[in-house]
């Protein structure tokens, strides 16, 4: 039986519609928004630096002439920038159709966001958090709507604990369950967002992706890959950014999605491959742990569900 192959070939034309990318200025995120204008559809690139925002721009134009993107400053390490962001779209165009909370930080060393909060979790997670209850209520307006949060096969190895979400400067800092824990974070928002969402009538699809093992700026951080036989074994079973974007650019274009999937590469131990519908783990599933992270959500961003 032939395997199904899902491409950028499979991406409807998207004329008409608006996108909202996070961190669209390199990676997967500069990929999924080079195909999203590909395919014809405005896209709001939301970047924290304006000089690699417009290199990424005219990269896209160079090789689309007619796409239509629109640049507006986003640090997710800060409040005021995301209110700052939410409110430019909110004034300047009157629906989303998909937003695409791409942007994310790895491994980085100890350090706190604007807000206070551990780098990871407040980028990764409560970033991305208030940026999606401050666009909520105009995705809400948009017909057939969809959230894509991307996570990470790290999620497996993450444990919620809320006392860490502000570390102290010290020993018990570890970066990578950090990470991890941020990730195992955009999966119980994912899925408490759709359980929200679905309570309240509201018809916006959520879901997730994970694009697999992907070289790009992400793992910078990774003191491993100064090693040269681990960097060469890491070269050798990762993918480059177009193809793993493609997990995540499925669940914001696929017509047959269904709420709340996840999406993940086909290969082993979801390393690479074709996009499909996956399995995250069954912590995340967990109610209790969904109902806990959006408490703490709701109160260090003061917002909540408004639509």
């Amino acid at each position: 039986m032939k395997k199904d192959i899902w491409t950028l070939n499979d991406i409807p034309d998207l004329s008409g519609k608006i996108f909202v990318v996070t961190g669209a200025n390199s990676g997967i995120g500069f990929e999924a928004t080079k195909a999203f204008a590909m395919k014809n559809a405005k896209v709001i690139m939301g970047c924290r630096n304006n000089d690699k925002a417009q290199i990424a721009k005219n990269k896209i134009l160079s090789e689309y002439k007619d796409a239509d993107l629109d640049i507006i400053l986003l640090d997710l390490m800060d409040f005021d920038s995301i209110k700052s962001f939410a409110n430019e779209i909110i004034s300047k165009y009157p629906k989303i159709d998909v937003l695409l909370n791409n942007a994310g930080i790895m491994t980085v060393p100890y350090g706190s966001t604007k807000n206070g909060l551990e780098k990871q979790i407040g980028v990764n997670h409560f970033g991305h958090y208030y940026l999606t209850m401050s666009l909520l209520d105009l995705i809400n307006k948009t017909e057939n709507s969809r959230i894509v949060n991307i996570a990470s096969i790290a999620h497996r190895y993450g444990r919620l604990n809320p006392n860490n979400f502000l570390y102290s400067e010290n020993k018990k800092y570890r970066k990578s369950l950090a990470y991890a824990q941020s990730k195992l974070a955009n999966l119980l928002f994912t899925y408490g967002l759709q359980t929200r969402l679905e309570e309240k009538k509201s018809k916006i699809k959520v879901l997730a992706a994970h694009p697999g093992v992907t070289k790009t700026n992400l793992g910078r951080h990774l003191k491993t890959l100064s090693i040269k036989p681990i960097s060469w074994s890491f070269d050798l079973f990762n993918q480059k950014p177009p193809q793993g974007a493609l997990p995540g650019i499925r669940a914001c274009t696929d017509l047959s999605v269904s709420n709340g999937e996840y999406y993940e590469p086909d290969g082993f131990y979801s390393i690479k491959g074709n996009p499909v519908v996956g399995k995250s783990n069954k912590r995340s599933h967990s109610k209790d742990l969904q109902d806990t992270l959006w408490e703490h959500s709701v109160k260090i961003t003061k917002l909540d569900i408004t639509i």
